[in-house]
């Protein structure tokens, strides 16, 4: 196993700082602290639960585990107690006591949980900082209980007394089954007792999960989001034996989302009667003599991709997409086909462009150079089939197309609903157009729940979106999620401007790192750094946090290549709620601008 955690039983003092129940992830030689230092803090009990406890019922699966595993470990442990509720400052725990041997009846007491003997807070303590370090140095949390490692306890005769040694050897070893036991014990009847369990404790190769179930998270909308995406990625190839000669290959190189452009090439073969196959690695398909491969992103490992295609097909290949080559298109007869969506087995959504083009030209952008010209391309009936009700528009800046009130009033009338894909322009908000949104129903990319979505590039936007906002009166700031730009033309001081208004305002950003157009060079920043980096840590979002933590690395990063050293604030934020494990292997290679 790679985990590895120490307790002294026989600690004599202890430190009643108060300790944030959120602190970094320890290193592995300090998981051993007790050993050397009877005042080694150790994780907050009742802030600690409290957090797990209240995460829970805000349906985190992560917390629910945690919390359930704690309880199941405290009430196995000791039988005579139950937790029945706990807050910030307090726990709160009955005491089952026994009244009558001949009846066995009991009384309950309830009582706080700094009023317990010290020697039960002592174990209880050691349980709550044993199973929070243990989950720290894990990637996935689901049965992190299961995991393999080493479990040190000195002086266990302090935590357990010579009753109760049978009951708890058990109870770690079915909660904790796949962790060896080191325990040191200085009394001879409690050595006695621990010998008994040396030759039962043997490897367990089919683990059952003893966790009691003390609270559930139920799945939220965020949740629902990313198994939908997940279970996308996972399922979109179809299994398929190797392609014969007349069948046509379609690869999809890297897009996360269904392609359009292999879409459509598939309705286009299909009504010619032929077989179509679907695929991301094409070596088992090589007999194929009409293979078609599409490139959306233009990316270091784009050049390897595309050389392996042709060495495996050579000229029965065409390769296209913007990762490739923004001038190639597909024939008209093919462009205006309806996109054959059983392409992909879990789509239940139709997607497509009303409009292409965009009459802006800004100079990150691709579309001008690839699309032209703003012009209407399709009627909604030409994408979206009669047994689909929802559509993902694909269109770049359809506001600022002058038929789009008339687009917008027919999804209304349609009752689609609708997944704005690639954002609405903030800039052309006005009311009458304001009012058609908010009868749309529109949705996240998953239609899991309410979304609209606008660009926010620049921090001279900001009037703009607290005047335009104004008039989507019925619209939540959390049902608004603004897609932000990082690493082209901004420095911290305009990025942290922004995150601080959106922070204020209750939305939630979805940061992109700007990615070069084809052909085009890579912008450097300069004088990047024009504030402190401790005006970047105030910031927070609870929702789509782990995307904000890409913007948190990105600038970690840079400012190491620049200054040769960590901003430790930061990389404490980084790893704070996500990825604890990588924490160490990230400060050891200076956010990766090392080897190790």
């Amino acid at each position: 196993g790679d985990f590895a955690y120490g307790f002294n039983a026989g600690r004599t003092r202890y430190a009643h700082e108060k300790v944030d129940p959120d602190f970094p992830p320890r290193l592995r030689s300090s998981r051993f602290g007790t050993f050397f230092d009877d005042e080694f803090p150790l994780t907050p009990v009742t802030a600690w639960l409290y957090k797990q406890y209240h995460a829970s019922i805000c349906n985190s699966i992560r917390g629910a585990a945690l919390y359930n595993t704690a309880l199941t470990a405290v009430s196995s442990l000791l039988s005579d107690l139950e937790f029945s509720r706990c807050d910030e400052e307090k726990c709160f725990v009955v005491r089952n006591k026994l009244c009558s041997t001949r009846r066995k009846s009991t009384s309950s007491q309830i009582i706080l949980f700094s009023d317990l003997p010290e020697k039960q807070i002592n174990l209880i303590s050691f349980l709550i900082d044993f199973i929070r370090q243990l989950v720290d140095s894990r990637q996935w949390f689901d049965d992190f209980n299961l995991c393999q490692g080493v479990l040190f306890v000195d002086h266990f005769e302090n935590l357990f007394s010579a009753v109760q040694t049978d009951q708890a050897m058990k109870t770690l070893q079915d909660l904790f089954p796949n962790i060896q036991f080191i325990i040191g014990c200085t009394t001879k009847t409690g050595i006695d007792r621990i010998q008994r369990f040396e030759n039962r404790l043997l490897p367990v190769l089919s683990p059952i999960n003893r966790v009691k179930q003390f609270v559930t998270a139920k799945s939220t909308s965020d949740r629902k989001t990313w198994d939908y995406r997940n279970h996308f990625l996972k399922s979109r190839f179809r299994k398929a034996a190797g392609a014969d000669e007349d069948d046509v290959l379609l690869i999809d190189v890297d897009s996360y989302v269904p392609n359009i452009s292999l879409m459509k090439l598939s309705r286009h073969y299909k009504n010619e009667g032929r077989n179509v196959i679907l695929a991301r690695e094409s070596r088992i398909h090589r007999k194929s003599k009409l293979v078609f491969a599409s490139c959306v992103f233009n990316r270091s490992t784009t050049g390897k991709k595309i050389k392996k295609l042709r060495e495996l097909h050579g000229d029965n290949i065409q390769i296209g997409g913007t990762g490739v080559d923004i001038s190639l298109k597909l024939p008209d007869e093919i462009e205006y086909l309806m996109p054959d969506y059983s392409l992909y087995p879990t789509v239940d959504f139709a997607m497509g462009f009303l409009t292409r083009g965009c009459p802006n030209n800004c100079g990150f952008c691709v579309v001008p150079a690839k699309e032209g010209k703003l012009r209407q391309v399709a009627e909604i009936k030409d994408i979206v089939p009669p047994e689909f009700d929802k559509f993902v528009i694909m269109d770049n800046n359809l506001l600022a197309h002058p038929g789009a009130y008339k687009l917008l009033e027919e999804m209304i009338s349609k009752k689609l609903q609708v997944n704005f894909n690639q954002t609405l322009d903030i800039r052309l908000i006005n009311k009458r157009n304001a009012r058609l949104l908010q009868k749309i129903d529109s949705k996240n990319y998953s239609f899991t729940k309410r979304m609209y979505y606008f660009s926010f590039n620049t921090v001279d936007t900001i009037p703009i979106i607290r005047k335009n906002l104004r008039l989507l009166d019925s619209v939540k700031p959390r049902e608004i999620r603004f897609i932000c730009m990082y690493g082209y033309n901004t420095t911290l001081a305009d990025d942290i401007e922004r995150f601080s208004f959106l922070q204020k305002m209750g939305a939630s950003p979805f940061v992109q790192q700007y990615q070069p157009v084809l052909g085009a060079h890579s912008v450097e920043i300069e004088n990047y750094f024009d504030t402190t980096v401790d005006r970047l840590v105030e910031i927070h979002f609870a929702q789509n946090g782990r995307i904000f933590e890409k913007f948190l690395k990105w600038v970690s990063r840079k400012y190491a290549e620049q200054f040769g050293r960590l901003n430790m604030p930061l990389v404490d934020l980084i790893f704070k709620y996500n990825n604890r494990h990588g924490k160490h292997r990230y400060v050891e290679t200076l956010a990766g601008t090392r080897r190790i």
